[in-house]
Order: C-alpha cells, then structure tokens, then sequence
C-alpha cells in the first residue's frame, strides 16, 4: 500500500485520470486531482436507483431497525436512502450507529447524527472483528444496503449467530450515458491512470466495454484503487491494482496516486544518473 504524502507538488502534471465515481460523487475528487497539476477525465460508469416499497414493505423493515441494537451504514449511499425512507426519527431512538468509512461518519454529522462506532481500518471486516473480540456486541443489526454490495458482511454477522436485518434500499446500475466516452479513453494515448472507488465501478468498467479493450487499458494505465475490496475485484480478472492507499477514502487514493509518480520519478532520476 502506498503512502500518504498529501504533498502540494504538481506530481501529476501532464497525467490524464480517468475518473469513474457516480456524477454526484465525482467533483471533489476531480478537484484533488487538479491540486496536484493533473487533467480529470470524468466519465461516470455507476449510477443509483431508489427501491420502490409498499407501505406495509416500509413499516416491516423500519420497525425491524427500531428493534435492533446496531444500525450499520457501509456507505454514504446507504446513509442518503435510508434516511430518504425513514418516516420518523424516534425510530432510531436507542439503535446505535455505526459507520464503515470517515466519509460516511461526516455524512451522518450533517444529518445530525453521531457514529457510536467507525473501525479502523474503514473496512466490514475490521467493524465484524469488534464484535468477534466482544468489544461491540449485538443479538440483531439493521444493514440497509444497495444490490451490488458485497454479502460478507451479512454472512459474517450470521457466522456469528447475530440475526441480521438487511434490505436492499437502492439499485447500482451501469451509467451508460458516457459510454462513448468511455470507449475512447479506453484507447487514447493521452490517457494515464484510471481510478476506481468500488468494485461496482470496475464492474461496470468491464460490462461496458469489450474485453480486449478494457484489458489493454488496464495494462496500460497505472491503475488505484480506492481500498482492499475494490483491488479483490480486480484481482479476480488477473488486474493487480498499482496503488492502494493505506486509508480508504478518495481523497487517500489520489494523494497515493501522486505519492506513486513522485517516487516513479525519483526512480528514474536515479537510473539516470548511475
């Protein structure tokens, strides 16, 4: 994993980044990007798509969150359509909170809720080992989650004997709009690192364009990656992320990314002058 310098250096001047976060998510990330002298290409490939419920749908699951002593967010995606759906706020009355992430710990702040628990690492692995160890404990858990999301951590609650009361509350679709887009990024020279900031973003990177080609431009680009989940997913189609920053956020993995071509040059430097 690479580390974090945050340096103010125009480490990535003259570097093309393609970026892949949903449209509402992009804009921050494209700023960091230019902070450091680089050219964001953003070409959103993730988009999100309320679940309908029936009333009776609706009054189940929140009463089954109202019953559980955990209510665990994963995401700020999870966090904005839960709270799309809650009818009243007392329901969380009691429920303790916690979130996997910073970004999703400030996210509840400007609901005006607290995080009782974020683990370190921002991983659903590291929130699990809390009540694995007894540090946290819980007879049943509320996840609210999207269609793609990754099911270890509903198994790894049941693994535990922990009842767990899931729903899936939205759809991640393939944003298609920028499908052309992509294609010619995916063959253009001018284009040096890709960014992905969840394994449904490598996944719609792979359903939208032909294999051959997203192969070679994975080949051919540095390729960072947000955290360890999204680098599995690359690794499952033999892609092996070139950075991994050590703290999960967006902001890290560019800081990472620049952190990766500062020492790339420095590398060089020293060839030449040896």
């Amino acid at each position: 994993m690479q580390d974090e310098r945050g340096d103010d250096a125009l480490t990535l001047k003259g570097k093309q980044v393609l970026v892949t976060r949903a449209t509402s998510q992009c804009g921050s990330l494209c700023e960091h990007i230019r902070r450091y002298g680089g050219e964001p290409l953003p070409v959103p490939l993730v988009a999100y798509r309320r679940v309908s419920f029936s009333h009776t749908e609706r009054m189940k699951w929140l009463q089954a969150v109202q019953h559980s002593d955990w209510l665990i967010f994963t995401s700020q995606n999870s966090l904005d359509f839960f709270m799309d759906l809650l009818d009243q706020s007392d329901r969380m009355h009691g429920v303790k909170i916690a979130a996997v992430g910073k970004k999703t710990g400030e996210r509840l702040e400007a609901y005006g809720l607290h995080a009782d628990f974020i683990p370190k690492p921002y991983t659903g692995q590291a929130l699990l080992e809390a009540f694995r160890n007894g540090r946290l404990a819980a007879e049943q858990v509320a996840i609210p989650h999207g269609s793609l999301s990754n099911r270890t951590l509903l198994n790894g609650f049941n693994h535990l004997g922990i009842k767990v009361a899931s729903r899936v509350l939205y759809q991640t679709i393939a944003d298609q709009a920028g499908q052309k887009q992509l294609e010619e990024a995916a063959v253009s020279n001018r284009l040096s690192a890709i960014t992905f900031a969840s394994p449904s973003a490598v996944h719609f990177f792979t359903e939208l364009l032909p294999e051959k080609r997203w192969r070679s431009a994975l080949n051919r680009c540095v390729v960072a990656v947000i955290g360890k989940t999204t680098a599995d997913s690359l690794e499952k189609l033999g892609v092996v992320a070139d950075v991994v920053p050590e703290t999960f956020t967006a902001a890290s993995m560019i800081n990472a990314l620049a952190t990766y071509y500062l020492n790339k040059e420095g590398s060089h430097q020293n060839e030449q002058q040896s």
